[in-house]
């Protein structure tokens, strides 16, 4: 088989010659939405060398052709209307972008087939997700893109697909994932959706005039929440204080000290990625032994990580406290398919002072228990709410000047997944390998992903800033195996 090459280094070649499918045709009709200030300001946070959408590597076991992914997609994703509508920019940012349909839109448009180069290895994997996780998306077309990638050792393929965090959080995305995959080799087919989308994207009158009459609402709605403070006190009292503690959580924010790591630092255009995973057999044992959730362990596996690899390069870790931007989701179980942003966040300490893995945990679950006790994620959603109530241009000023190393020295998120073995197109799905987005002054990133029994970790970096990556990989699985050394049972 002749595959077409892809040169990870950096000038990778477009694959040639491929089967293009019909036009897959997916019609909904449900009006546009506009953008609310949490979906709206990743795309302000976003800049030319630091792109804001998710990543997900799944391993299949044996290969997937192009055509059927493509059908897979277009049966499942009218399910979802919003992966065939284009962010549209408001004129004079009356309004945040909106969703509108695309008329052009076409699956294949998004789906590419790479050749991995020999021997197909986990460093050739690797470099070529990086080379691809730091290519922008196309702003003309619907926020999301799919690779597949072939040639993987043993016969596998690899499916990297990508989608901007305005569209989704880390929720939304396991639930994408759920619509695509199925839960056994060879399932009945679905029926397809006949579905209608709009014909032509609106004008930029169309949009402003939208946005105007949004504005006129939510500013009514203001006016009605303000009758509702009159009437009822009480509770204008309790959101007043709401406000009150968000205020003081941006003052703390704002003043508190942080300790600079090399990678709280503006960024370049180069990623580096790295995978491990750890036994969900083992962290049981480590939670029956120890207490704490799975969060605690992950953590503690972190700050555990994170010492090894600071004090190999000459930093003092003794005294030191590090500090975790850990997304917090607020979606309510009825939610779980709706797409957007549905997250607060808590800032948890990473105890990287402690010299043994178990006291490493047992501060570890303090620190996060404190701050469920006392709502430690309240303040940043309150922030959050008041944001919403902005006028969208000054929403984007500040996310265009904000710095996201003033809060934290790094990000760990964690979603839950499947616990049972999934399927793509009769391929069965190895491991699902998740990967955060990275930003100016926050530039190194943690993603756990549950799935089939494991903890599918993703590390993504700057490339320059942090060179060796791997060295971070190496540092977590010691930190969990020392962890999981300390209990009575072992897991392999």
């Amino acid at each position: 088989m002749n595959r077409p090459r892809c040169a990870v280094s950096g000038h990778a070649q477009l694959a040639r010659g491929l089967k293009t499918e019909p036009d897959v045709v997916i019609r909904i009709p449900i009006p546009p939405r506009r953008m609310n200030a949490r979906d709206a300001g990743f795309l302000y946070l976003e800049r030319s060398h630091t792109q804001l959408h998710i990543g997900c590597v799944a391993i299949l076991e044996g290969a997937l052709r192009r055509e059927d992914l493509i059908a897979r997609i277009g049966e499942r994703l009218p399910r979802l209307r919003r992966y065939g509508q284009r962010a549209m920019r408001v004129p004079l940012s009356l309004g945040h972008p909106s969703w509108e349909d695309d008329p052009g839109f076409r699956v294949e448009d998004h789906v590419t087939r790479w050749g991995l180069p020999e021997p197909g290895g986990e460093s050739e994997l690797r470099e070529a997700v990086a080379h691809l996780f730091a290519l922008p998306l196309d702003r003309e077309r619907p926020l999301w893109e799919m690779h597949l990638l072939e040639g993987l050792a043993d016969g596998r393929t690899a499916l990297f697909q990508k989608v901007h965090h305005c569209m989704i959080d880390g929720m939304a995305g396991a639930q994408l994932l759920e619509t695509l995959l199925d839960r056994e080799p060879n399932p009945a087919p679905r029926a397809a959706l006949g579905v209608h989308r709009e014909r032509e994207l609106p004008d930029a009158r169309q949009r402003f005039a939208r946005a105007l009459g949004d504005e006129i609402a939510t500013r009514a709605r203001g006016v009605a929440s303000a009758w509702r403070a009159i009437t009822r006190p009480r509770a204008a009292a309790d959101a007043i204080g709401r406000l009150r503690n968000a205020a003081f959580s941006a003052l703390q924010l704002a003043t508190s000290e942080l300790v600079t790591l090399p990678w709280n630092a503006p960024l370049g255009p180069r990623r580096a990625v790295a995978f491990t995973k750890l036994p969900m057999r083992g962290v049981r044992s480590i939670r029956a032994q120890h207490g704490g959730s799975v969060n605690d362990v992950v953590l503690a596996t972190l700050a555990g990580g994170l010492k090894r690899w600071l004090e190999a390069h000459g930093h003092e870790t003794r005294g030191v406290e590090l500090r975790a931007l850990v997304p917090v989701s607020l979606r309510a179980p009825d939610e779980a398919l709706e797409l957007g942003n549905r997250i607060s966040a808590m800032l948890v300490p990473l105890a990287v002072d402690p010299a043994g893995e178990v006291p490493r945990l047992t501060a570890t679950r303090s620190a996060t228990e404190r701050l469920k006790t006392s709502g430690g994620w309240t303040g940043i959603d309150a922030l959050l709410e008041l944001v919403d109530g902005l006028p969208a241009a000054l929403v984007a000023i500040v996310g265009q000047r904000l710095s996201l190393g003033r809060l934290a020295n790094v990000i760990s998120t964690n979603v839950p997944g499947p616990r049972e073995t999934r399927w793509l197109c009769g391929a069965r799905a190895l491991e699902l390998r998740p990967l955060v987005p990275i930003a100016d002054g926050l530039g190194l990133g943690l993603a756990v992903f549950s799935y089939d029994g494991w903890l599918h970790i993703g590390l993504t970096a700057d490339a320059d800033l942090v060179p060796d990556l791997e060295k971070l990989e190496q540092g977590l699985e010691e930190a969990f195996a020392s962890l999981l050394g300390s209990t009575s049972e072992t897991c392999a």
